[in-house]
């Protein structure tokens, strides 16, 4: 097996570890189109269901968040809504039938106790295509929050995490990020669920290389030994094949702790390192 071949099933295998140490994430589909005769859930809320596919046509009764509708066709009326661009849809609803934008549903919905968590992708002149993400409890339909990120790769996972004994945190919500090839980004992002029902973003972690150089970005949860409180310990680690012949390999890794007093990370979040000798 040459050095090329053995740093590429290291890496590949690397990846995979940090994708298993969980769950399982649910794939959510969001560059794929909406089926036809499948149901789908709601994102937005108080969505007019239409006789037709245009926002002047008769209002034939309005819909929250999360109310479920069934796919019946695909319409090739464009809906344009500043820099986002979806089809109309015509769907069916307690044996209502009318049309609405597909920026309005979700590709997938997940549900963990109270709480119901829908996907659905979008643009946006920050990010280009993101992720965005709307958190309900109960049928608290006044109440929902929504966040959003930037979309990394054409596969997209989600999973719950426990809150890890965290202050003020029910549980976590993390995103997965998969790469589209070798050498493309992989990745983390996190979200903490808090006792308010509230999504708060805390982080995005980058998991990527080849065969002859990757580089990762952990959050492991642990007691930090300075202060005894549960931490989360952050690494970043680095592997470079100097020379293929002699299979030199430079390996470097940093990791600091950082701790959660209920609403932020204190220190604030960095990826950086700050040599104060320099």
């Amino acid at each position: 097996m040459s050095l090329f071949t053995k740093h590429l099933v290291i890496f590949i295998l690397f990846i995979n570890i940090h994708q298993l140490s969980a769950q399982e994430p649910v794939y959510l589909n969001v560059f794929q189109e909406l089926n036809i005769d499948e149901t789908y859930s709601l994102f937005g809320d108080n969505v007019n269901l239409r006789e037709k596919p245009n926002t002047t046509s008769k209002e034939i009764t309005r819909l929250r968040i999360g109310f479920n509708v069934k796919i019946i066709a695909k319409t090739a009326v464009i809906f344009e809504n500043g820099i986002n661009k979806t089809p109309w849809y015509e769907v069916e609803y307690n044996n209502l039938r009318g049309f609405i934008p597909g920026q309005f549903i979700a590709h997938k919905t997940l549900t963990y106790n109270t709480h119901t968590i829908f996907f659905t992708k979008r643009f946006s002149k920050k990010n280009g295509e993101e992720l965005a993400i709307r958190l309900l409890k109960d049928d608290d339909f006044s109440n929902y929050t929504e966040n959003t990120m930037q979309l990394r790769g054409a596969d997209v996972g989600a999973l719950i995490e426990s809150n890890h004994d965290l202050k003020n945190v029910q549980y976590i919500l993390k995103i997965k990020h998969y790469g589209d090839s070798c050498g493309a980004e992989n990745g983390n992002t996190y979200f903490f669920i808090n006792n308010l029902d509230e999504m708060v973003f805390v982080a995005h972690l980058s998991v990527n290389g080849d065969a002859l150089y990757y580089e990762s970005e952990t959050f492991t949860f642990q007691p930090n030994p300075n202060t005894g409180n549960i931490a989360i310990l952050f690494t970043k680690e680095e592997s470079e094949v100097i020379d293929e012949v002699t299979e030199w390999t430079k390996t470097k890794s940093m990791s600091r702790y950082y701790e959660w007093d209920g609403t932020k990370l204190v220190p604030e979040f960095s990826k950086k390192y700050y040599n104060p000798n320099n």
